[in-house]
């Protein structure tokens, strides 16, 4: 039989809300995202990014799911926020700050991608729009991986949080995975095209947030239940 969660500090009704919002926009992103591989067909999805579908019939798709993606990680920020503040070692405490700083960096620049529309990737350095620099600047921002993979370890020492420490360490570690896989499969020569898996590592790594961003969210609603029902 389960044992009961060891609840170290109430969650807050305000952490729930974020929790709620983190796993709703999380799924919602996914969902746009397979969506748009339905409606905007062109865009071959082995070597072509993501991001390009906001150069289609849809692309105001692609804003609005990069929009939900960069609302999914604040959510998961603040929803930690509490935990990481209230841990008793000082160094813990430093580190889960660092890792709450990636994580909001992260969103910053995934909501700049979000505002600004790509270039095609074919589109060489020297003719790129100002649009798509700030994207990319955008996407470069994004280490996500790296946040999850820190704010586990910090988690793993709480007490509420140790008996999913394998759920966590797991969908961070396919995240991290999943990055270096796509850092490999870009082109050294910067030169895109078919035969080039980045773009089809690049969705994998996206939708593997969802794995730690709902590990995060769902055990946060059971702690609540828990503290709400005490």
């Amino acid at each position: 039989m389960a044992q009961p969660l060891p609840i170290t500090k109430s969650v807050f009704t305000g952490q729930t809300l974020a929790a709620r919002i983190s796993i709703a926009t999380g799924v919602l992103f996914v969902l746009l995202l397979l969506s748009l591989h339905v409606l905007e067909p062109e865009f071959d999805p082995i070597w072509r990014f993501v991001s390009e579908y906001a150069l289609g019939p849809f692309g105001w798709l692609m804003h609005l799911a990069f929009f939900l993606l960069a609302t999914s990680l604040a959510s998961a920020g603040v929803v930690l926020f509490s935990s990481v503040r209230s841990m008793v070692s000082k160094i813990s405490r430093l580190v889960g700050y660092i890792g709450l700083a990636i994580l909001g960096l992260a969103a910053i620049g995934i909501l700049i991608a979000a505002i600004f529309t790509t270039d095609p990737m074919t589109t060489p350095p020297s003719a790129m729009t100002l649009s798509g620099n700030m994207h990319v600047f955008g996407a470069s921002l994004d280490y996500t991986p790296v946040a999850a993979l820190v704010l586990s370890f910090v988690l793993a020492r709480q007490p509420a949080w140790r008996p999913i420490r394998r759920w966590l360490f797991l969908t961070a570690g396919v995240m991290l995975l999943a990055m270096v896989a796509f850092m490999l499969m870009l082109p050294h020569d910067g030169k895109f095209g078919p035969g080039v898996l980045a773009g089809l590592f690049g969705r994998f790594l996206l939708v593997s947030y969802l794995g730690w961003l709902l590990t995060i969210g769902f055990h946060t609603l059971k702690l609540y239940r828990r503290v709400d029902n005490a």
